[in-house]
């Protein structure tokens, strides 16, 4: 069976953190502790033992939610506008993967599949270009469902109509990668948009 064959794609769907936008985790941590004038590591024992994130990712935290928890919890004392920044303010676009996806949009229908939050996607939506191009998305906090829970990947899959083995999906986490492969999708694991740039002229979309 030649590679092609066993490859044909039909649908692409992209995450968003670390692959098309790059962000530090520990970068946000270290504002948001100078901000609430708390140790980085206190900071993040608070939050590693609160289900926080996984609430905020499901949708269940909306941002005026997010902001009031933290001014009464954590006591923040700025504005919701300078809270927004603060939480929202910190990504580079990564020009590689983007470039990638403008490519993928041009051949098969193009999507977006991340874990993230309205006050994230609506920033996003504000800065960058990326989101218009594309034909959809399946994001965390509008469906309620979090990578990589398999029922996200099927609500990926309906929507782009496609079956797994015609779908590519591309992440820069592990657990998410190999959940998606579990169902039959191929999955790759971004390291990088040379080494994305190889596996998408493998698959014809580069």
């Amino acid at each position: 069976m030649s590679a092609p064959e066993a490859r044909e794609v039909r649908a692409v769907f992209f995450d968003i953190g670390n692959v098309l936008l790059r962000f530090s985790s520990s970068r946000v941590l270290s504002r948001f502790a100078c901000a609430l004038k708390r140790h980085p590591l206190k900071l993040a024992a608070y939050l590693w033992r609160s289900d926080l994130g996984e609430r905020i990712e499901r949708g269940q935290l909306g941002g005026e939610a997010l902001y009031e928890l933290f001014r009464s919890e954590l006591g923040y004392k700025g504005s919701f506008a300078q809270f927004r920044v603060l939480w929202c303010d910190h990504f580079t676009l990564d020009r590689g993967s983007y470039s990638l996806l403008k490519k993928a949009t041009a051949r098969v229908p193009t999507y977006l599949l991340s874990n993230t939050n309205a006050l994230h996607i609506d920033f996003i939506r504000e800065r960058y270009e990326f989101p218009k191009l594309v034909r959809g998305a399946i994001l965390s906090h509008e469906v309620g469902l979090r990578k990589p829970d398999p029922a996200i990947y099927r609500k990926a899959l309906e929507l782009s109509g496609t079956a797994p083995e015609q779908t590519v999906f591309v992440d820069d986490l592990k657990p998410n990668v190999e959940a998606a492969r579990k169902l039959g999708i191929q999955a790759i694991r971004y390291r990088g948009a040379d080494d994305l740039r190889r596996r998408f002229r493998d698959l014809g979309l580069a």
